[in-house]
């Protein structure tokens, strides 16, 4: 916390090749090229849930990156392994072998070790109060990600061979992460303690962080559906129902999109420092859920796509900009493993836009293509009135709620001593 911090705004920049392996490259693009080849999109959907799966889990491998390199290496390490992982899986001849899937779920892998190492530069680096403007930034670079890179390398797809696009794509998952290499980190200390005991460390930590009454709506919150934003590697699979060309997804999911995912996510910075974070994400929860009514009304025409994708993407941008700041809020000071606890936090908050693309696959199977949005506004609408009903409760009966283990770095580091 005494060392020089690195403005808020370039972990907007060192999250993008998160975005490019786990949503721009497994989501945007290859939904639609999967549906060029003829897969259903129930088909679709259920691929995208398995490649979203490792963000649910990462919490298992995460603690490498609490110790032996320092963070900023863990993070370009990885996405470079990742990266190399991508153009070897975007020259499979089927997007849907078994190898093709392999290499996507490894590389998705590699690149959240890279994910959990950000989350402990935030911790080290940042000051608590800077915090949300982080958590917004985060995902700021996290969605126009997506959407720029699942827009343009879907365009680009249509131009050149499979090398060139797996070569664009890996670039982009690789070269963003290069400006933490200037970061202002110490070199690891030497705290003689193995694997196990820092998972036994990290099982202490989570107790204490997550499992208090006090804490548990926030983290209910957390992996709930709402504004899971599930479905947004999976619109391009409907956009064909829909009358909409390649070149419009591409415009519409990818270059516009990433303008308004950005917008989304950074308006959410300009909230007052004292706001609820919790009833903010569960009102723009609702709205994400509304918005979504534009696809299910007459009959399908590309102007229900086109808009219902606009705003959709807007309100998922502030609803994952409130995500993270809950994350970063919940997990509160980084005590001795924030690496491993940040991870832990994010993978429950992953959970949600794995089970939603699974959900929402079984809404367009059993419902045709309609049942993709409208199964995802029913069931994230529900889940935004529970939660604000349980607000209203709480502030009703005067039930306290805490966020975050401890404010303080000393003490917080003092809490976690076994």
């Amino acid at each position: 916390m005494t060392r020089r911090a690195p403005a808020p705004w370039l972990f907007a920049l060192l999250n993008v090749p998160h975005a490019v392996v786990t949503g721009g490259v497994s989501g945007t693009l290859l939904s639609f090229l999967l549906r060029q080849q003829g897969v259903a999109p129930h088909a679709i959907a259920n691929q995208r849930a398995l490649l979203l799966l490792p963000g649910s889990l990462f919490f298992l491998w995460s603690p490498l990156t609490d110790f032996l390199l320092r963070r900023k290496t863990w993070l370009v390490l990885s996405s470079a392994a990742s990266s190399v992982t991508v153009m070897l899986a975007l020259e499979s001849r089927s997007y849907a072998s078994k190898s093709a899937v392999t290499l996507l779920w490894t590389s998705s892998c590699l690149i959240l070790l890279g994910s959990a190492a950000m989350g402990g530069l935030v911790s080290l680096l940042m000051r608590p109060e800077q915090k949300t403007r982080v958590g917004c930034f985060l995902q700021a670079g996290n969605l126009a990600g997506v959407a720029f890179s699942g827009g343009g390398l879907l365009l680009l797809a249509a131009h050149v061979s499979k090398a060139m696009l797996g070569l664009a794509a890996g670039a982009l998952a690789f070269v963003p992460v290069l400006p933490a290499l200037s970061f202002d980190e110490a070199n690891v200390a030497k705290r003689g303690t193995s694997l196990a005991e820092e998972i036994v460390g990290m099982g202490q930590e989570f107790k204490k962080t997550f499992l208090r009454l006090s804490a548990l709506p926030a983290v209910l919150l957390l992996v709930s559906p709402l504004g899971s934003g599930g479905a947004i590697g999976i619109l391009s699979s409907i956009a064909k129902d829909y009358g909409v060309s390649g070149n419009q997804v591409a415009w519409t999911n990818g270059l516009v999109g990433g303008v308004l995912t950005f917008a989304g996510a950074v308006a959410m910075a300009l909230l007052p420092a004292n706001f609820d974070i919790r009833m903010a994400y569960a009102l723009t929860g609702l709205l994400n859920a509304g918005v979504l009514g534009v696809f299910c009304f007459g009959t399908p025409r590309p102007w229900m796509y086109i808009v219902g994708s606009a705003l959709f993407l807007f309100t998922v941008g502030a609803c994952w900009a409130m995500y993270s700041a809950l994350v970063l809020k919940i997990v509160g000071a980084p005590g001795r493993s924030g690496c491993g606890r940040y991870a832990m936090a994010v993978s429950l908050a992953n959970l949600p836009a794995a089970y939603m693309a699974a959900v929402d696959g079984w809404g367009a199977k059993w419902f045709g293509p309609k049942g993709l949005p409208g199964m995802d506004m029913v069931v994230s609408g529900v889940a935004s009135l529970a939660f604000l009903a349980w607000f209203h409760w709480e502030r009703v009966s005067g039930f306290k709620t805490e966020l975050g283990l401890v404010d303080d770095l000393a003490d917080g580091a003092a809490a976690l001593k076994p």
